[in-house]
């Protein structure tokens, strides 16, 4: 389409001149572009600086009032949760702090872990190095020494 419509545009349309011609009223049509964008930024910039810092402080109370609302939500979650556990066991708040705390571990029980830890590592230590190995058996196999 483009083939079609240079070759109906006539013999100039390929030439050096008009080809400077375009190339220089391009570049003089961004200019103009880049230059009254730039004025429009400097005539209003305390326009737009106004308008950022509202439009930034609007950003953040939203960001808090979600956080908020968020927050609230998951307290009530919780409190309804704590009123379930208190209404479903009949457990009173005294109590069910007696039981989360509670969580002391006797010192016989840390010998007992510890001892039997010990153990058990030590026997699969041994098992592992008085296995025998792969040439062991290949020669118990073919009988030879």
């Amino acid at each position: 389409m483009v083939v079609h419509r240079l070759r109906s545009a006539g013999p100039g349309i390929l030439s050096l001149a008009s080809l400077r011609r375009k190339s220089s009223n391009t570049v003089s049509a961004v200019r103009d572009t880049y230059l009254s964008t730039k004025e429009v930024f400097e005539r209003h910039r305390v326009v737009f600086t106004v308008g950022t810092s509202i439009a930034s402080v609007l950003t953040a109370w939203a960001g808090y009032s979600i956080r908020y609302a968020h927050q609230s939500n998951v307290e009530k979650r919780l409190q309804s949760i704590e009123e379930s556990l208190k209404n479903s066991s009949g457990v009173e708040h005294e109590e069910i702090k007696k039981i989360v705390s509670s969580g002391k571990v006797g010192m016989s029980a840390c010998v007992a872990t510890a001892w039997t830890t010990l153990v058990c590592t030590r026997l699969a230590r041994w098992c592992m190095v008085h296995q025998p190995s792969d040439s062991k058996r290949t020669i118990e196999k073919n009988g030879s020494n």
